[in-house]
Protein backbone atom coordinates (compact mmCIF):
# COMPACT_ATOMS: atom_id res chain seq x y z
CA UNK A 1 0.00 0.00 0.00
CA UNK A 2 3.11 2.21 0.91
CA UNK A 3 4.01 1.75 -2.48
CA UNK A 4 0.34 2.92 -4.29
CA UNK A 5 0.79 6.15 -1.80
CA UNK A 6 4.11 6.98 -3.10
CA UNK A 7 3.60 6.28 -7.16
CA UNK A 8 0.70 8.06 -7.00
CA UNK A 9 2.03 11.15 -5.09
CA UNK A 10 5.62 11.40 -7.19
CA UNK A 11 2.72 11.24 -10.21
CA UNK A 12 0.63 13.66 -8.90
CA UNK A 13 3.32 16.27 -8.43
CA UNK A 14 5.06 15.39 -11.88
CA UNK A 15 1.70 16.07 -13.47
CA UNK A 16 1.92 19.23 -11.68
CA UNK A 17 5.23 20.56 -12.58
CA UNK A 18 4.48 19.25 -16.20
CA UNK A 19 1.51 21.12 -16.64
CA UNK A 20 3.42 24.27 -15.03
CA UNK A 21 6.70 23.69 -17.82
CA UNK A 22 3.70 23.93 -20.10
CA UNK A 23 1.86 26.54 -19.28
CA UNK A 24 5.02 28.76 -18.79
CA UNK A 25 6.68 27.42 -21.90
CA UNK A 26 3.51 28.33 -24.09
CA UNK A 27 3.66 32.25 -22.46
CA UNK A 28 6.96 32.61 -22.64
CA UNK A 29 7.38 31.13 -26.38
CA UNK A 30 3.74 31.91 -27.74
CA UNK A 31 3.88 28.18 -28.90
CA UNK A 32 0.56 26.29 -28.55
CA UNK A 33 2.01 22.67 -27.16
CA UNK A 34 -0.97 19.90 -27.19
CA UNK A 35 -2.99 20.13 -24.67
CA UNK A 36 -1.73 17.82 -21.31
CA UNK A 37 2.09 16.90 -23.17
CA UNK A 38 4.01 17.58 -20.07
CA UNK A 39 1.32 16.57 -17.36
CA UNK A 40 1.17 13.59 -18.81
CA UNK A 41 4.96 13.64 -19.11
CA UNK A 42 5.83 14.37 -15.94
CA UNK A 43 3.51 11.99 -13.52
CA UNK A 44 4.63 9.12 -16.19
CA UNK A 45 8.61 10.00 -15.19
CA UNK A 46 7.67 10.44 -11.54
CA UNK A 47 5.75 7.19 -11.28
CA UNK A 48 8.82 5.41 -12.95
CA UNK A 49 11.19 7.31 -10.72
CA UNK A 50 9.55 5.75 -7.84
CA UNK A 51 9.59 2.72 -9.54
CA UNK A 52 13.29 2.71 -10.12
CA UNK A 53 14.33 3.71 -5.70
CA UNK A 54 12.33 0.20 -5.47
CA UNK A 55 14.23 -1.79 -7.87
CA UNK A 56 17.55 -0.64 -6.57
CA UNK A 57 16.21 -1.43 -2.79
CA UNK A 58 15.55 -4.91 -4.12
CA UNK A 59 18.67 -5.30 -6.05
CA UNK A 60 20.50 -4.34 -2.56
CA UNK A 61 18.71 -7.14 -0.61
CA UNK A 62 19.23 -9.70 -3.15
CA UNK A 63 22.84 -8.47 -2.97
CA UNK A 64 22.99 -9.23 0.98
CA UNK A 65 21.15 -12.08 0.73
CA UNK A 66 23.12 -14.00 -2.11
CA UNK A 67 26.28 -12.14 -2.09
CA UNK A 68 26.27 -11.65 -5.73
CA UNK A 69 25.04 -9.38 -8.02
CA UNK A 70 21.45 -9.57 -8.79
CA UNK A 71 21.96 -10.57 -12.59
CA UNK A 72 24.11 -13.46 -11.36
CA UNK A 73 21.31 -15.36 -9.19
CA UNK A 74 20.07 -18.29 -10.31
CA UNK A 75 16.45 -19.74 -10.74
CA UNK A 76 16.50 -21.83 -7.77
CA UNK A 77 17.87 -18.39 -5.72
CA UNK A 78 15.13 -16.29 -7.49
CA UNK A 79 12.75 -18.67 -5.73
CA UNK A 80 14.10 -18.92 -2.64
CA UNK A 81 14.25 -14.96 -2.24
CA UNK A 82 10.34 -15.11 -3.56
CA UNK A 83 10.00 -16.99 -0.02
CA UNK A 84 11.50 -15.03 2.04
CA UNK A 85 10.50 -11.97 0.67
CA UNK A 86 7.49 -12.13 -0.72
CA UNK A 87 5.78 -8.99 -1.31
CA UNK A 88 9.43 -7.49 -2.89
CA UNK A 89 9.47 -9.90 -5.04
CA UNK A 90 6.20 -9.29 -6.39
CA UNK A 91 6.31 -5.33 -7.20
CA UNK A 92 9.62 -5.99 -8.37
CA UNK A 93 8.34 -8.19 -10.92
CA UNK A 94 5.69 -5.76 -11.84
CA UNK A 95 8.23 -2.79 -11.98
CA UNK A 96 10.45 -4.67 -14.25
CA UNK A 97 7.10 -5.49 -16.57
CA UNK A 98 7.08 -1.42 -17.40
Amino acid sequence: MKKILKTTAAGGAGFLAGLLLELGLESLTGLDFVDGLFAVSGSVLAALSVNRELVEAAALNIERMFGKDPLDITEAEWHQFKEVNPKTAEWLEKALRI
